[in-house]
């Protein structure tokens, strides 16, 4: 028999086609006002918005983390705060969408959606409006990681370029300057894109130009030198967030794999068939965004399945699996890593294991 959890997370994927535009109708119909005042594009953005956070009850749901439901209501918080939207409408928009729900629901689903719902409105109550900066001062590369981000901010790539430049002939490491300068930058961009004080132009600008500096920092990276140990670092299908994992591939290379990066919104049977021709001691596969968690899910299934592939050990990576830590072990991986240190640290024990057998 199916999992109760399992159930209603495909009750909701099933209603994420019609229920946007009744929830819709529906709050027109208690807020008069609101639908004199919608124009089109507020509309597009009311549905839109409400089939993301259809998306992420299910996926925490499905994966019995109410953790991810919550994280998801902070970040609500945060964003709708930055872009100056009350609290009254959000609040309703989501007792409508779990009303909804549970019109499709037996009373012991709806029982246990109730909690998912009361601990995200506890959650999305309880956060602040805004969120302290990723670049902190315990950072110990604050004092490059700060103006490199502003540098980019402001357009200024070949200064931010001299600067990391400088660190590197200077003899500060490699490893140092991804985790404490890039990583930092790209938490922070996120952040500042949260709070609306940059737009989705600016985020996009400064991770192309970090991917372009990083690029530079190759011939330090890379030698011709090949290793007993491979992985092969990917995104799945549907996943856009591709510097983390490119981030991660590159620290790999550093301790002494080769590694195999494959890049964003990868189709799983291109996946498959690369870790078939390469035969990687590790697949290691990165989520950022929670409602690609099914997908992930269903890669590790197929990757498990394959006779070419099903001895291969399964690492994953990202957002959703740094808010929930247990959470990679429900979906069937042998480890994960919340950074690019505990992700090469995992997979040396993930190898190590393989030599011992």
């Amino acid at each position: 028999m199916e999992p109760i959890n399992k159930r209603i997370a495909n009750i909701i994927h099933s209603l994420k086609s019609s229920l946007p535009n009744r929830v819709l109708q529906k709050h027109f119909e208690i807020d008069p006002q609101l639908k004199q005042s919608y124009n089109q594009q507020q509309i597009d953005h009311y549905l839109q918005d409400t089939s993301y956070h259809l998306s992420y009850i299910a996926e925490a749901v499905s994966a019995n983390e109410p953790v991810l439901f919550c994280e998801y209501m902070k970040w609500l918080k945060t964003f709708f705060t930055g872009l100056g939207i009350a609290d009254k409408g959000i609040i309703a928009n989501l007792l409508l969408i779990k009303d909804a729900i549970n019109e499709n629901l037996t009373p012991e689903e709806k029982e246990l959606l109730e909690l998912y719902f009361n601990g995200g409105m506890n959650c999305y109550n309880s956060q602040p409006g805004q969120i302290d900066s990723f670049i902190r001062e315990d950072n110990p590369l604050k004092n490059i990681a700060a103006p490199y981000l502003d540098y980019l901010i402001n357009g200024r790539r070949n200064d931010a370029l001299d600067l990391i430049m400088k660190e590197v002939k200077n003899g500060t490491p490699l490893k140092d300057i991804y985790l404490h300068v890039f990583a930092a930058s790209q938490k922070e961009i996120g952040r500042l894109w949260q709070l609306n004080k940059i737009n989705v132009a600016q985020e996009h600008y400064i991770t192309a130009a970090t991917q372009l500096i990083m690029s530079q920092l190759y011939p330090y990276l890379f030698t011709p030198q090949k290793h007993d140990k491979k992985i092969i670092v990917t995104c799945i299908n549907g996943e856009l967030h591709e510097l983390a994992p490119r981030m991660v591939a590159d620290i790999f290379e550093l301790e002494g794999w080769d590694s195999y990066y494959l890049g964003a919104n990868t189709p799983q049977s291109g996946i498959i068939k690369t870790t078939e021709e390469v035969k990687p001691h590790i697949v290691a596969i990165s989520v950022t965004m929670t409602f690609n968690l099914g997908s992930a899910a269903e890669l590790i299934e197929k990757i498990r399945n394959n006779r070419g592939t099903g001895h291969v050990k399964i690492m994953v990576g990202g957002y959703p699996f740094t808010v929930a830590p247990n959470l990679w072990n429900g979906m069937g991986a042998d480890g994960f890593g919340a950074d690019a240190v505990s992700a090469v640290n995992t997979a040396n024990e993930l190898y190590n294991m393989m030599e011992i057998k």
